[in-house]
C-alpha cells in the first residue's frame, strides 16, 4: 500500500511535468554557431532540384556560407560558375545537430532567397521515413511567387484542418489535407511575408508554437515585419541576440498570469494555425469523410531537424517555371538549363539570418520531474516510519 502511494505521487509529478506550457530558452544560435549547431547536408536533393548542395569545408571556402561584417549568418547558392549539363549550382542545405520536439522557434531574418528558379525553405522535419513523424513547413515559395508566406503540414494520412478563412488564423487555408503531398497549407494575408516583398522591407520575424500533446492546441506559424514596433512584440521575438536579452522561459497556456499574460497577448492570432483535434472531439464527418477538423497530433509529429535549405527547379519551382513568367522572361528555356547558364541570376539568391531562438519544455520537465520524485520519495519514507 505505501508503494502504492509512492507510485501514484511519482505519476502525478510526472503528469504534472509534461502537461506544463513553460517553455525554457534552449539555444539562441548566432553567427558563428550555425556552424556549431547545424551540419551541412551534403547529398542530392530529395526533392530533385538542379542543385549540388555542398559540405561545410567547401561551403566556407566558397563564402556559400560566411558571417557578414553585421555578424548574420550568411547561406547561398553559387552565382559565378556556368554549370555543365547533368550537374546542379552550388547551394546549402544545413539541419540542426539537436533534434527539436514542442517548443517555440523564432528566427530573425534580413534576406530570404529571391529569383526565378529559387525554392527557399525554412522548416523542421523527421529523421524517420517521411512523412512518418511530420514535417512544418515554416517559410516556403517558388520563383518569387506570392507575394506571401505559405506554411504547410505533412503527416501520414488522417490529418485534416478545416478550409478557407477562419477566425483562428490570419490566412487563408487552400489545402485542407495534410497527408503526403502537397499537405495542408495556409497563406499569409502579409503581402511582405515571402520573396521580393519581404526583402524590400528589410526582412521581418518567423515563429512557429509546436504544441502537439494530448490537450494541447496545435501548431501556430507567426509573422511580423521588420517594422513592427517592439513593444508589440513578444519580447521572445523582439529581444536582441545578445545571450541576455531573450526571457529564459515564454508561459503559452491561458492560466498565464502578470506580465506572461501581457506577454501572451503581444503573441495575437497565428498567419497559419493547425488544430490538434483529437479523434475523440472530431465530428463523425471529419472522421468519415476527412471535410472538417481532426488531427490527433501525438499520432502525425516526433522529433524534427531544423532545416534551413535553397533549391533550384525540383519538384515545385520546376514544375512552376513556366507559368510562373519566369520562362518566358528568359526566351522559354527550361527552368534546368536556365539554372545551369545564367549565374548571375542568383546574385540575391541567399539567406541572410539574424539568429534562431529556441524554447522548449525539457529543462523544466527535468527539474518538475526531479523535485517531484524527491517530493514522492520523501513522503514514502515517512509512510512508512
Amino acid at each position: 500500500m505505501v508503494r502504492g502511494i509512492g507510485a501514484v505521487l511519482v505519476l502525478l509529478c510526472w503528469t504534472t511535468a509534461v502537461a506544463a506550457r513553460n517553455y525554457t530558452l534552449r539555444d539562441e544560435i548566432t553567427g558563428r554557431k550555425f556552424l556549431d549547431a547545424f551540419y551541412f547536408w551534403a547529398y542530392n536533393d530529395p526533392t530533385n532540384g538542379t542543385v549540388e548542395y555542398v559540405d561545410e569545408l567547401t561551403a566556407v571556402a566558397n563564402r556559400l556560407a560566411y558571417v557578414d561584417p553585421n555578424g548574420r549568418f550568411v547561406m547561398r547558392a553559387d552565382n559565378t560558375t556556368l554549370i555543365p549539363s547533368g550537374k546542379g549550382r552550388p547551394s546549402v542545405r544545413i539541419h540542426s545537430k539537436r533534434k527539436v520536439a514542442d517548443g517555440i522557434i523564432v528566427g530573425k531574418f534580413s534576406h530570404m532567397p529571391q529569383g526565378c528558379a529559387t525554392w527557399p525553405a525554412f522548416w523542421t522535419c523527421t529523421t524517420e521515413r517521411w512523412p512518418r513523424g511530420g514535417e512544418i513547413d515554416i517559410v516556403e515559395g517558388a520563383n518569387d511567387q506570392g507575394p506571401r508566406n505559405l506554411a504547410s503540414l505533412h503527416t501520414l494520412y488522417g490529418c485534416h484542418i478545416p478550409g478557407g478563412s477562419r477566425s483562428d488564423q490570419t490566412g487563408f487555408t487552400g489545402q485542407a489535407d495534410c497527408s503526403y503531398q502537397p499537405g495542408c497549407s495556409a497563406s499569409f494575408n502579409a503581402d511582405q511575408s515571402y520573396g521580393p516583398g519581404f526583402n524590400a522591407n528589410g526582412g521581418g520575424y518567423f515563429a512557429v508554437r509546436r504544441e502537439t500533446r494530448p490537450g494541447d492546441p496545435g501548431i501556430g506559424v507567426y509573422f511580423w515585419p521588420i517594422t513592427t514596433a517592439t513593444s508589440s512584440l513578444p519580447a521572445a521575438v523582439a529581444a536582441a541576440a545578445d545571450g541576455t536579452s531573450a526571457p529564459k522561459y515564454v508561459v503559452t497556456n491561458s492560466n498565464a498570469t502578470g506580465n506572461d499574460r501581457t506577454e501572451l497577448r503581444k503573441w495575437g492570432t497565428p498567419a497559419a494555425f493547425f488544430a490538434n483535434t483529437p479523434n475523440a472531439t472530431a465530428s463523425q464527418a471529419a472522421l468519415a469523410t476527412g471535410q472538417g477538423s481532426v488531427c490527433q497530433m501525438e499520432n502525425y509529429f516526433d522529433e524534427h531537424e531544423i532545416i534551413i535549405n535553397l533549391s533550384l527547379c525540383g519538384d515545385w519551382a520546376g514544375e512552376t517555371f513556366g507559368y510562373s513568367g519566369c520562362a518566358a522572361r528568359y526566351g522559354n528555356v527550361s527552368c534546368e538549363t536556365f539554372v545551369r547558364n545564367n549565374p548571375a541570376a542568383f546574385s540575391d539568391a541567399r539567406w541572410e539570418i539574424d539568429f534562431l531562438r529556441i524554447y522548449d519544455n525539457s529543462a523544466s520537465s527535468i527539474h518538475l520531474n526531479l523535485v517531484g520524485c524527491i517530493l514522492a520519495t520523501v513522503l514514502s519514507i515517512a509512510l512508512l516510519l
